[in-house]
Parts: structure tokens; C-alpha cells; sequence
């Protein structure tokens, strides 16, 4: 019997009893078509998962028999707010650019530089790109996030808020759900041998969207990317500095990063306030343009081996408010490694402090004088909308 012919008939015994039911409740035979309530559409998934992967059923819903849905990251991830919060670069570098951050990234790059320098050699991903993203995400490990990731996955795959792209984002988190349990099945022989070390990796402590471990990988990049740095025949993101930095690269590799190549290319003083850039401006992380086009609009006059005409780009806009409650908005020219960093996060904010603070452990815990110092470290890798890896 077919793994399709066993769904449907699965479909029409799990079904058929409601459609009764409210058959004998209407009036006319045109009822309306059958809901799922988020409860028998996730037994219904694990139904699905256990015939794919040939496992127990009854195996699967103990180890979710105790979920629970996930309001708190619901409102986190889609805010109820109407007006959203003004962008504030300089605000946002700030949080960053903490001295509790830095002093963590000074120590820990003294503690792997080694390990960093050859990852470098061998992947062409600066070090200061990978130190940078480890600090961003997760201050190194300090803060992984408090969530369980079984019960935020299936929160979001089966009770999404209502929104623009609540369908979409429904069926991706409906697929990190499905390489979460793929993830933590037996690594030999993919069965459920042990359920209490099977369901502990289930509900492993994560963010409010289920990004897991020191760089904050979704299941599905941790399936993909995930690689061991220490060598030891296991990939372990939340206690290996050196399976996170492997991964990390890796990830980055495989999203096209270009050795050699630099991240992005400045705008003249006089270029800032040209109507051309605004336009140009869209706030979309994928390059429309190249180093051509942005050339013949005057844009910038020049760049250095190894671009040329043909190298992708865009317009990258970084909006602050200045002490006088004014909009300032900075731009440059993002290149490809650019693109890819916001691979990991659509943010151009983000991708910004990923390159800055890694540039500034690299240097020796440097801080330019135009940052400066909040009271309070907070998260970073908490406030995210969208999720890449």
C-alpha cells in the first residue's frame, strides 16, 4: 500500500465522522467545507510523519502529548501594534556595540583565534564575520532563548496569527517543524529507541521562533549547514564554540559567499542626499542592480579588483533619528557577501551590526566615538519577524 493511498484513507477515517456530524446539522447538503481545529491538524501531521518515516504513531503523540500553544511567542512575532516602532540605526548599532558584548568577543576570539584562522583558510569567511554573528545572535551562548522549539514550531505551523502571509509562513514552520523531529530521530537507524532523549531534544530550549543553539539555526539550516567543527562525530550548537563556527561558515559558503570579495562600498557625502539613491532605496536584501548600472547613475565612480561592471548590488539604507527627533538616513552599496549575510537575517540592521562589531572585536574591542553605551544589554536575536536559517 502506498504511502499516498494510506493518507487518503487516513484522511477519510479521520474526516468522515465530522462531515456526518455537521451533514445531520445542516439544512442543505451544500455545507460548508471541513476546518481542522490546530489539534487534529497536528495529530494529523504526526500521522503523516510516522508513515513517511515508518514510525509509531502513538510513539509521536506522547512525545507531544504534553505541548503546549505558544501565546507569548505569537504576539512576538507578529506585533499587535499598528504603528510600528521608527527604524533607529543608530539606536540599534548601540545595543550592539555594548561593552558587555565586546568584552564577551575579545575574550572568546582569544580563546579560538587559532581555530578561526583556519576556518578562514579554508572556508574564505572572515573571522570577523563569523565572531560578529555569534555575538549578534546570542552573546556566544549567554542567551539562546527560553522557548521550547517543539511547541513554537508547531505553534506556528498549525495556529499562525492572522496576517498577510500567515498561509506561507504557516507551511514553512510546517516543514522546520517536520526537520526538527527528522533532526532528533536516532542518527543510525532513524527510529524512536529512547523516547526521553528523543522528546528532550524535542523540547531543547530555543527562540521565540524556534532558532536554536550559539548561532541560532531553524532545524531546517541545521539539517542542511550544520557541520562538526570539533571533530568529535557529533554536531552540537548549543555547547561546541567550534561546530558553531564551522556551521556558520558553512552556511554562509553555501549561500554563495564570495572570497576575497568586500561586503559593501561607500557613498560619496555629496551621493548621500541625491535623490537617485532614495530612489534606488527599496529596502529589498536582493540586488537589482550591478556595479554598472550604479556607476552610469553616478552613484559611485569606482572599486577594486576582483568587481567589475557586472558585480551585483544595491542600495542599502540605514535610518536613524537624531537627538532632535529628526529622520537621518545613511546609505551604501551592498555587495554580494552583503546579500548573503542578510541570508541569515533580511535585515539590513542586522547585517550592518554583524560587520561592525565583528570588525570591532577583530580590532581589539575598538568603539568608534559616535556609539555609544546603554545601561542595559538587550536581546537582539529576539526581535526578529523573519527567519532565514
Amino acid at each position: 500500500m502506498t504511502i499516498i493511498f494510506k493518507l487518503l484513507l487516513i484522511v477519510s477515517l479521520f474526516l468522515s465522522p465530522l462531515s456526518h456530524a455537521q451533514n445531520q446539522d445542516s439544512p442543505s447538503s451544500n455545507s460548508a467545507p471541513i476546518s481542522l481545529s490546530k489539534e487534529q491538524a497536528l495529530d494529523f501531521f504526526l500521522i503523516e510523519m510516522a508513515l513517511r518515516e515508518n514510525l509509531s504513531v502513538d510513539t509521536l503523540r506522547e512525545a507531544f502529548r504534553d505541548m503546549k500553544w505558544q501565546n507569548t511567542a505569537r504576539q512576538y512575532m507578529v506585533p499587535s501594534s499598528a504603528t510600528p516602532p521608527r527604524k533607529n540605526w543608530s539606536a540599534y548599532r548601540a545595543n550592539v556595540m555594548n561593552q558587555i558584548r565586546l568584552d564577551a568577543g575579545k575574550k572568546f576570539l582569544q580563546e579560538h583565534h587559532q581555530f578561526l584562522d583556519q576556518l578562514e583558510k579554508e572556508t574564505g569567511v572572515p573571522s570577523s564575520i563569523v565572531v560578529g554573528i555569534l555575538g549578534v545572535e546570542t552573546v556566544y551562548g549567554r542567551n539562546m532563548g527560553s522557548f521550547p522549539v517543539r511547541d513554537v514550531l508547531a505553534t506556528f505551523a498549525f495556529d499562525y496569527p492572522k496576517s498577510p502571509n500567515q498561509v506561507s509562513r504557516s507551511v514553512m514552520f510546517k516543514e522546520q517543524l517536520k526537520d526538527h523531529l527528522l533532526n532528533c530521530l536516532e542518527k543510525n537507524d532513524r527510529t524512536i529507541s529512547d523516547l526521553i532523549k528523543f522528546k528532550s531534544c524535542l523540547v531543547q530550549e530555543g527562540s521565540f521562533a524556534g532558532a536554536m543553539g550559539m548561532p541560532q539555526f531553524m532545524p531546517t539550516s541545521l539539517r542542511k549547514f550544520a557541520k562538526d567543527g570539533d571533530g568529535d562525530g557529533v554536531i552540537d550548537l548549543r555547547k561546541s564554540p567550534k561546530d558553531a563556527m564551522q556551521s556558520i561558515a558553512n552556511f554562509l559558503k553555501g549561500h554563495g559567499w564570495k572570497t576575497g570579495e568586500p561586503i559593501y562600498l561607500s557613498i560619496s557625502a555629496e551621493m548621500q542626499t541625491s535623490s537617485i539613491v532614495k530612489e534606488l532605496a527599496d529596502g529589498d536584501p536582493n540586488p537589482k542592480y550591478n556595479l554598472g548600472d550604479l556607476k552610469n547613475k553616478k552613484v559611485i565612480t569606482k572599486w577594486s579588483a576582483p568587481m567589475h561592471e557586472m558585480s551585483p548590488a544595491l542600495i542599502v539604507d540605514l535610518p536613524s533619528i537624531t537627538k532632535n527627533g529628526e529622520n537621518s538616513i545613511e546609505y551604501l552599496v551592498g555587495l554580494t557577501n552583503f546579500e548573503v549575510i542578510t541570508q541569515y537575517n533580511r535585515s539590513f540592521f542586522y547585517a550592518m551590526s554583524v560587520i561592525e562589531f565583528g570588525q570591532a572585536v577583530i580590532n581589539n574591542g575598538f568603539i568608534s566615538t559616535k556609539t555609544s553605551k546603554p545601561e542595559k544589554l538587550q536581546s537582539t536575536n529576539n526581535g526578529r519577524h523573519d527567519h532565514k536559517r
